[in-house]
């Protein structure tokens, strides 16, 4: 990477069957992070990003709950 910073994803903007749109944020300062990776799936009807629906999560009540377009109201 040219700027030397580290990349820090932030969100999922849009994702379709062929790609996904994330905001990327640059920062310059050096910090030690873990993440973990799983498929989520809208807690409502099951439906995923492999099924072609944008999966938002939410924080209701101190649990997360994910939810595709048609849900997410």
């Amino acid at each position: 990477m040219r700027s030397g910073g580290i990349i820090r994803m932030s969100q999922i903007l849009a994702t379709s069957k062929s790609g996904l749109i994330q905001e990327f944020v640059i920062s310059k300062k050096k910090s030690f992070m873990t993440s973990t990776v799983s498929f989520v799936k809208c807690n409502v009807c099951g439906k995923g990003i492999e099924d072609g629906f944008s999966i938002t999560a939410k924080s209701i009540q101190k649990r997360i709950f994910f939810f595709c377009d048609m849900h997410n109201n």
